[in-house]
């Protein structure tokens, strides 16, 4: 009898534990929501642990409001800062440094510089040598690096 009520314990344990571990992913997301109740969703979803929920609400954002530079961006960072936090940097650091370039693009008067700084911090995190893997090749750097110049040799002929 002892027996048995440790293996229905057991049991029901093991299952509670395979329970609580399954999270649902939302199969339809009403489309009156707005983007900052998206992202109200997507955080409570990461507090509960439910990371591919969070995953599917800011994807969310991005097609519905990937217009708006701003909530890409905030968006496109809390995916890559998700990836960062599983280690996933194959997938995280080509997401920051696509981050990074919106900051150099016409728009970047209208980004906020906080998430530049937040990923900029997530870059320093990285293992070296996915950030060797995601460095342009010399030769765009160096054409980069060039053009970048050029603006402060003009300032200096003034």
């Amino acid at each position: 009898m002892k027996q048995t009520r440790f293996f229905i314990t057991v049991f029901c344990l093991c299952a509670a534990a395979v329970m609580g571990g399954c999270y649902s992913v939302p199969k339809t997301i009403p489309e009156d929501l707005s983007a900052e109740e998206l992202v109200q969703l997507a955080q409570s979803s990461f507090d509960a642990g439910n990371i591919k929920a969070a995953e599917v609400y800011y994807e969310t954002i991005i097609k519905r409001y990937g217009n708006d530079i701003n909530l890409l961006v905030e968006a496109e960072f809390e995916i890559a800062h998700l990836k960062v936090k599983q280690g996933k940097w194959e997938e995280a650091v080509p997401m920051l440094n696509r981050i990074l370039s919106y900051y150099e693009s016409d728009e970047s008067g209208y980004l906020s510089a906080a998430y530049k700084k937040l990923v900029l911090i997530d870059l320093a995190k990285a293992p070296e040598h996915m950030l060797e893997k995601a460095a342009p090749p010399e030769s765009e750097q160096s054409a980069t690096e060039s053009v970048a110049a050029e603006p402060a040799a003009a300032e200096s002929a003034e």
